[in-house]
């Protein structure tokens, strides 16, 4: 293994462990505290860093499969962290660039005819559908549905935790079958919990 290999894995897989952690903690602590704004933080961008050595790895081991799952996953991250930043969700050219590549991306999951690529490109396209609603709506200055940054914030950040943790078990437990139940699973189990807490945190006062 290469010396460049090396380093991209050793960044994957602290970055990963990093993410795991705080994202937890992120999840457990009071939403709009201090240590919620601090651990998640440190999930956004220890994301970063293993959605981009993930890309990287792709390309220099040639695994189409890893490079759809790290745009699938930079896309939430960095969707979960704007709603943050611009809760007004006006989009910028960088918004629209993410959401393009993130379309483009979903297609290619679908195209794929891959089991879990094709579950996950379904799920991208409907997220990439509900930006594109916000999107337009904000643009022709209509409301929007109550605390829909909030609900976008939630939903991306639990969907970016959901592929970690889900990267995660795929690693470290090899005897499932069928092997795209391992995949899943996590997506199965964590959603209803991402909207029962969209539902809840969207009906209070938050100050994030």
């Amino acid at each position: 293994m290469q010396f460049f290999e090396i380093i991209t894995l050793v960044i994957h897989i602290v970055a990963g462990y990093l993410a795991l952690t705080a994202g937890a903690i992120a999840m457990l602590t009071q939403k709009g505290g201090k240590r919620h704004r601090a651990w998640g933080r440190l999930f956004y961008y220890s994301m970063i860093a293993v959605a981009v050595s993930a890309l990287v790895s792709s390309f220099t081991k040639e695994i189409y499969f890893l490079f759809f799952i790290g745009v699938f996953v930079f896309y939430q991250n960095h969707g979960g962290w704007r709603a943050l930043q611009n809760k007004s969700l006006v989009p910028n050219f960088t918004d629209w660039f993410i959401l393009t590549i993130a379309f483009a991306n979903g297609l290619a999951m679908i195209a794929s005819g891959e089991v879990v690529l094709l579950v996950f490109g379904i799920i991208s396209m409907v997220l990439v559908a509900t930006d594109l609603r916000l999107y337009i709506l904000t643009l022709r200055n209509k409301e929007l549905p109550k605390k829909a940054w909030l609900a976008k914030h939630i939903g991306m950040m639990m969907g970016a935790y959901i592929g970690t943790f889900t990267a995660f078990l795929v690693v470290n437990i090899k005897m499932v079958q069928p092997y795209w139940l391992l995949w899943l699973a996590p997506t199965i189990l964590l959603v209803p919990l991402m909207q029962y807490w969209t539902w809840k945190y969207t009906k209070k006062t938050l100050q994030l």
